[in-house]
């Protein structure tokens, strides 16, 4: 009985792919047909069906294009800046000496020294330094801000 294969036959362009890979590895005849035949116990990429073509060309390191409906790679997530040692604070940096300049100038302030005075009694500083101290300052900002903001 003659047996019906379901699979389609790998493609021209496929076939192009693979011998370019070959060709760009500087991949010798023998150890090509060693791969192909380790992983797909064939000895020739005309034998391989779409699919199997397409694995070949992912483990030569070639990343196909997505079918329709498939969703892109998510790109690398950034890498966090290094851990500081520990012992060693990090200066305020110039994002949050803004944040907190604009903040300050949205409060009303009832205090007759304003906003050294607050810096003072609430925070116990005299200026702010350090990331830290910047980031505690700006949380005690926008709570003041909520309870009396500028336009009250």
């Amino acid at each position: 009985m003659l047996e019906i294969s379901r699979t389609k036959p790998i493609t021209r362009a496929q076939i192009r792919a693979v011998k370019g890979l070959v060709r760009h590895h500087q991949m010798a005849d023998p150890e090509y047909r060693r791969l192909l035949a380790y992983h797909f116990n064939v000895d020739s990429c005309t034998k391989l069906s779409r699919r199997q073509a397409s694995d070949f060309l992912r483990l030569l390191g070639r990343p196909l294009a997505r079918r329709p409906g498939e969703q892109p790679p998510r790109p690398p997530r950034p890498k966090r800046p290094p851990a500081t040692p520990p012992g060693v604070e990090r200066l305020a940096s110039p994002a949050q000496r803004a944040l907190i300049d604009a903040l300050v100038s949205e409060i009303a302030w009832t205090r007759p020294d304003g906003y050294a005075g607050w810096l003072a009694a609430n925070q116990g500083l005299e200026r702010v330094a350090t990331a830290g101290q910047a980031h505690r300052v700006i949380e005690g900002l926008k709570a003041l801000k909520r309870r009396h903001p500028a336009d009250a």
